[in-house]
Order: structure tokens, then sequence, then C-alpha cells
């Protein structure tokens, strides 16, 4: 009795100071503004930096579309090792045929986004890496919306705080993920960051415009991945042909990044700490474009009408559609028919129909006849 007593103390004590304990963040767990280097395996060639905790098994698809696996990690001196797998094709995107099948789609076009790192910052344009608060992120997030909101998309932006910048982080985002899938109802979710890797390694003119690069994070341990693997691939296959260079690569870390949630969800870094917040919002612009593209197709302000009354169907619709009609009074009759039948039975049925056929024929000879003369 005194040990259960004991434990039962000791569980309260642990749970009265859990929150005061500190804890890694969840996507770096070395020294703030940190970054691993990732070397290809049994060389000296540098294949990408990343802020993101690596562990073994984590994937990496590079700007050229090749597949490399991490086999190694040396947490103490911030360095791993990949492998590569293989060289991946991605899907040549139809661009007609999506805006065909999203032409069906009935009611708002939605896009939803949130950022988990509510402090993330860039340090030219907003004056420190980290704001405690709604850091200079919410204004990527405002950039991204308002570019899509201009191609007709409706937007929604969760403004929520999900600090301090640790590993609960996600845990407490999705929260609010849950939130928004359950009232706003999305056709894709977007968790927004920046990365903190060298100011170089995303540096990008994109169009003629001072921008940055995007990397785009899937979590591979999540349910969802093969969708949401599908929809990235799908996303870096039209900016390779619409903006090349503007998607960096895409990483697979060891967590679900609350991409379980929807199977049409991904995470977003635009830049990283060192580059000014207005590259990030340029590039926001464009990924807005593939974007659209991506999940609806063309403009959705192109496909208004698409399922209007003021488009004429063909020939063989309208002949298609006059059948139809002689089918349903066929169906109608039979039924009527079916129901005298049953309610009045057979001959009873049989009579008042000889009777109203005699009626209705010698009503007709009549008039035939007044005609006549």
């Amino acid at each position: 009795m005194r040990n259960k007593k004991a434990i039962i103390l000791l569980i309260m004590f642990a749970l009265m100071f859990l929150p005061f304990v500190k804890v890694n963040a969840d996507d770096w767990s070395g020294k703030e503004g940190g970054y691993y280097t990732v070397y290809l395996d049994n060389s000296n060639k540098v294949l990408f930096r990343i802020s993101w905790d690596l562990n073994v098994n984590d994937q990496y698809l590079s700007h050229d579309n090749k597949m490399y696996k991490i086999i190694k990690v040396d947490k103490k001196n911030d360095k791993a090792y990949a492998k590569y797998i293989e060289t991946v094709k991605l899907p040549n995107i139809d661009i007609e045929k999506v805006s065909q099948v999203m032409a069906q789609k009935t009611g708002e076009r939605k896009i939803a986004m949130y950022s988990t790192h509510s402090d993330e910052s860039y340090i030219p344009t907003d004056g420190a890496a980290s704001i405690y608060g709604h850091g200079g992120i919410y204004k990527v997030d405002a950039s991204l919306s308002n570019a899509l909101s201009n191609k007709g998309i409706k937007t929604y932006v969760d403004q929520t705080l999900y600090l301090p910048h640790d590993a609960m982080a996600y845990r407490r985002s999705r929260v609010g993920a849950l939130k928004i899938l359950k009232n706003d109802k999305p056709d894709l979710l977007l968790d927004i960051h920046r990365d903190a890797a060298p100011y170089q390694d995303y540096i990008r003119k994109i169009a003629g415009t001072n921008a940055t690069g995007v990397r785009l994070v899937l979590g591979r341990t999540n349910a969802n991945l093969k969708a949401n693997q599908d929809l990235a691939f799908r996303i870096k296959a039209i900016a390779d042909k619409e903006y090349p260079n503007l998607v960096k690569d895409i990483f697979y870390g060891s967590g679900d990044y609350n991409q379980d949630l929807t199977p049409n969800s991904l995470l977003l870094e635009f830049g990283t700490d060192t580059h000014t917040r207005q590259r990030a919002e340029e590039s926001a612009k464009f990924m807005a474009d593939v974007l659209t593209k991506a999940v609806y197709g063309t403009d959705e302000k192109k496909q208004v009408g698409a399922l209007t009354n003021t488009q004429k169907g063909t020939p063989s619709q309208n002949n298609s559609a006059g059948w139809g009609i002689w089918i349903l009074i066929g169906v109608a009759v039979f039924s009527i028919v079916g129901f005298m039948f049953l309610s009045t039975g057979g001959r009873e049925m049989m009579s008042k129909l000889k009777d109203a056929t005699k009626k209705e024929f010698s009503s007709f000879l009549g008039k035939f006849n007044k005609d006549k003369k």
C-alpha cells in the first residue's frame, strides 16, 4: 500500500514539473541555427544541408530527381551520409485533364495554411531569426494566400500561435489542423516554414525576380505518405516546367508532421533565416500558381462556366438526353400500371381499362364523324 502511494506521489510530482522540462526542437536537436551537412557515402561530395534533425532511413529527392537514403548520422559533428537509391521519373502532368476532372467538383475551392513554428523569421528583414509571437513567416503565409485569392481560390490562414518552438509544437498545431479540416474542409492543407541552412543553398532568381528556393517536406512515417508524395511529385513536375529551380528538393523526415490527417497535406519551407523575407514572399506568389495548377488545373476563373447552362451539348449528347426523357416516361407509365394492378387486382384493372378504352374510342369516332360531315 505504501509503495502504491509513493508511486502515485512520484507521478504527480513529475507531472507538476513536466512543463518546465527543457525539450529539444522537433526539427533540430543541435544548437540554435545549426544544420546538418549530408555527404554522398564514401566521398566528400555535399548532397544537401538541412536544419532538420536527421535519422537513418530518412530520404532525399534532389533537384535533379535523384533519390538518396540516409545511412549514417553523426550527431556530434552535425554530419550525415547518404547513398544513391534511384532516379525518379516525375509524372507528365496534363493541366487540361486536371481541369476537366476538377470542373466536376461542386462548391468553393479552398486552400488552408498554418505555421507550426510561429516564431520563424528572416534576419535581414525582421531583425531576428526567431520572434516570440507572430514571426515573419506569417507575412509569407499572407503572400501565398493573397496570390491564391487572386486566382479565385478561397483561402484560410490560421493565426494561432503554437509556441514555444520545441518538441511538442507539432502536437499543439495538430489541434489547429484538425479544427481547420473540420470547419473549413480545404482541398489542400499547408504548413508553412523556413529553413536555417546556409544562404547560398536557397538563393534563386525566378522569372527575373529575386526569390528563394522552396523545399517540400514529407513525413515518411505517416499513413498518407503515398498520396502526399504523389501530390509533391505533381507540384515539383509543374514547377520544374513553369519555374525551373523554384522547388529545391523534397525531404522525407522521420515524423508525420500532421500529414496523416489528410491525403492532401504538405509542409513547405520558403528560403532560410538569412534571406530577406521579401524573397520568400515572391516565391510564395510563384508557388501559388504551381499549387493552383497541381490541385485544380488551370486558374479557376478560366473554368467558371465549365458546368453552366450556357454551354450547348453536342448532337450525340442531345440525342442521348432525348432518349433519356422517353425512358423516364416509359418507367413512369410502367410504374403507374403496376401500382394499379397491385391495388385493384388484375381483373378489375383490365375491366376499367377496357371500359375507359371503349369510352375514349367511341368519343373519338363520334368526333371524327362530326368533323367529316
